[in-house]
């Protein structure tokens, strides 16, 4: 195999590749082992035709595409090892200039990872503005423990705000009901604006047993467009009426909704919770400062296919939560009133700055030779295994190869992360 390599404009590179007459032969020989099974020839049993006899029937050519393919791929795997410093980021364009009996020679371009340089990314100095959890803060985290553990007791009275209303209703527009408008014996929480706006407070003041025809107007904007802007009546009855009951705040509740036995030991950990959460904001907030000052001082010439194919990334992820809650991308797309390309079009320049930031981390990660042990790998593995019921051991056999580079890239970064708020934060005073 002879090839040469020629750099043309931006990030693009051209392979000159050449398979000699014995090699390209080889990899016909291979093909046609490979695919004899598939074609039928009178006087030979399946697979057992000679080379020469199904290229006389089907064409001399026919395991060429087979061989070319094959051919191609080995000889571009050898390449990419051999040229280290050759990165593809996406696969090759290929051409064939000569295909016979004597040889192949081949063309292929293909878009590599361009040239990067930071000019900058230590000492930018960025403040680290770090708060101090106040008690108004730990109050409302107790009161938020408080109403979770609220119970609900029926009681003889009149609907207030914040009771839970168990009702059954049948809503209409102009004397015709119309789908999703019915339930029976529905918990709503008066107050919670769940409803169509108007809906909860008509509720307000009736009692357990009486009836009360509620008069509301969809929104202009409602995702149903066959409802929106139209008003309707919705007949309801009301089942029962129940108050939220929230517990005391006292040593009995914290051993209730903790590990811990006292209210003031609780309280100390869901301080020392809150204050934890404070910091990690800050510390992020701090990084991504870093980061769009390294950006600042990045120069590169990203490839349009590194953008393109960032953006399919986004798109396809959006594609998967939606898929969770239940909807099609076009189906949130007509929800939103726009289409799926300009959606697309949209996370473009986020879509480039994500590139760009892959490839000036890349850079400081290569220049500062930052590395992982595999000791480290294994430190994440144990952590992960606590959480498993399979012994560590097994927990590590079963890992497949894709999830164990994931962790690597994550020991990674974070250490690259740690680096660059070491080298460029100072905590606020």
């Amino acid at each position: 195999m002879d090839y040469k390599i020629k750099k043309l404009e931006k990030s693009m590179v051209q392979i000159n590749l050449t398979l000699s007459k014995a090699e390209w032969d080889k990899e016909v020989e291979e093909a046609y082992n490979k695919n004899k099974g598939k074609f039928k020839v009178e006087g030979f049993r399946q697979g057992k035709a000679p080379r020469r006899v199904i290229e006389k029937m089907y064409g001399e050519n026919v395991f060429y595409e087979e061989a070319l393919s094959e051919g191609f791929y080995k000889a571009y795997m050898e390449i990419l090892n051999k040229e280290k410093g050759l990165e593809p980021v996406d696969a090759p364009n290929l051409s064939v200039k000569k295909m016979d009996e004597n040889g192949v020679e081949l063309e292929a371009q293909v878009v590599t990872k361009p040239e990067v340089k930071v000019n900058k990314y230590k000492g930018f100095g960025v403040e680290v503005e770090t708060k101090k959890v106040s008690k108004k803060d730990v109050d409302a985290e107790l009161e938020k423990a408080r109403q979770q553990h609220a119970r609900m007791v029926e009681v003889e009275r009149e609907v207030k705000v914040g009771d839970v209303a168990n009702i059954n209703f049948s809503g209409s527009i102009d004397g015709v009901k119309f789908e999703g408008g019915t339930g029976e014996n529905y918990d709503l929480e008066i107050g919670s604006h769940s409803f169509i706006e108007g809906f909860e407070d008509q509720l307000v003041g009736l009692k357990a047993g009486e009836d009360k025809d509620v008069n509301v107007t969809f929104p202009a904007d409602y995702h149903a467009t066959e409802l929106a802007g139209k008003p309707a009546v919705f007949a309801c009855h009301v089942n029962s009426v129940k108050e939220k009951q929230l517990p005391e705040l006292n040593d009995e509740f914290a051993s209730n909704v903790s590990e811990y036995e006292t209210l003031a030991e609780y309280t100390k950990e869901v301080e020392e919770h809150l204050q934890h959460h404070l910091d990690e904001h800050a510390k992020v907030d701090a990084e991504n400062k870093i980061m769009d000052l390294i950006l600042e001082n990045t120069q590169v010439e990203i490839p349009d296919v590194m953008v393109e194919n960032e953006l399919n990334e986004i798109m396809r992820d959006m594609e998967y939560r939606l898929m969770y809650q239940g909807l099609t991308l076009d189906a949130y797309c007509n929800y939103m009133k726009t289409t799926v390309e300009e959606l697309k079009e949209s996370r473009r320049e986020s879509a480039a700055k994500s590139v760009k930031i892959r490839l000036a981390l890349s850079y400081i990660l290569e220049k500062e030779k930052l590395t992982i042990t595999d000791k480290e790998v294994d430190a994440r593995i144990k952590e992960m295994a606590k959480n498993s019921t399979k012994p560590l051991k097994e927990f590590k056999a079963n890992l497949p190869e894709e999830r164990i580079n994931y962790i690597k890239n994550e020991i990674l970064m974070n250490k690259l992360l740690a680096f660059l708020l070491e080298n460029n934060a100072k905590k606020s005073k």
